[in-house]
């Protein structure tokens, strides 16, 4: 009998250590990349852009992979590669986390030498810059919302596809602007994304609806958005970027609209 318990704590032993070297381990959210040398690269048109950091400080992970997001900054390092296929990047920029996955919203990027080749897509998608709610919108029930729920991967891909395509030529959102506990419904695209629709301020004035991109504030806003009504207002602080002239937001923090939220 105690053979066979040492047999099994063993085994389960064995398993848990296979289990933790298999894991790729994320970093931390708010982790800051300062002046790190990386590759870009894509798999095809259905993956999203992936940068490929050198990691001096760990010599069981020679690269640290991040999902770049998009903003400004994205749309030149795409210019760059275009002009010059073979280029890599020394960049600087802040990690979010969100699933099994890093992300990296890069600040500061210099072309450098030689990168792997990208795929670029070569189909047109529809307008995803539609600022009027269709009545369907809001029809949708709670199961069809939470129906696999993706990973941001899928949504965030087509996002950034549908938003090169088809650029604005003067952008209505100011790059890195800042948001405060702005009033918004939550609706999702034809493409799976999260998007935020701003409702008029005091002025009368409502600013383009936003792609959410994944962070940590992400996994829980949309955890609470899938269990509610559509129409149901949520207040959103965070970061305004600008990719091709279309809107995306950081979520920093988020809550519920109480009743006191409505008076003056």
């Amino acid at each position: 009998m105690k053979v066979i318990v040492l047999i099994l704590f063993l085994a389960s032993f064995v398993h848990e250590q296979q289990t933790q070297k298999t894991r790729v381990p994320l970093l931390r959210e708010g982790t800051k990349i300062i002046e790190a040398n990386g590759s870009v690269r894509r798999l095809s048109n259905d993956h999203p852009i992936v940068i490929d950091i050198e990691n001096e400080n760990d010599r069981d992970r020679a690269v640290d992979s991040f999902i770049i997001l998009p903003n400004q900054r994205l749309a030149e390092m795409e210019a760059a590669a275009v002009e010059f296929p073979d280029r890599s990047f020394r960049i600087s920029g802040d990690v979010f986390a969100y699933g099994d996955r890093n992300y990296l919203l890069v600040r500061e990027a210099v072309s450098l030498g030689d990168h792997a080749e990208r795929n670029h897509p070569d189909f047109i998608p529809t307008n995803p810059n539609q600022e009027i709610l269709q009545e369907e919108d809001f029809e949708d029930s709670v199961a069809d919302i939470v129906k696999e729920l993706e990973v941001a991967t899928g949504s965030l891909v087509r996002s950034i596809r549908d938003a090169a395509k088809y650029p604005v030529e003067q952008s209505t959102v100011n790059e890195g602007a800042r948001i405060s506990a702005r009033r918004c419904h939550l609706v999702r695209n034809n493409s799976g994304a999260w998007i935020a629709v701003f409702v008029s301020d005091s002025t009368g004035l409502r600013d383009p609806p936003c792609t959410i991109l994944p962070s940590a504030s992400f996994a829980e806003l949309t955890s609470w958005a899938s269990a509610l009504d559509p129409s149901t207002p949520v207040l959103l602080s965070g970061e305004l970027l600008s990719y091709h002239g279309h809107g995306f937001l950081l979520v920093r923090t988020w809550r519920p609209v109480h009743n006191t939220d409505h008076l003056d």
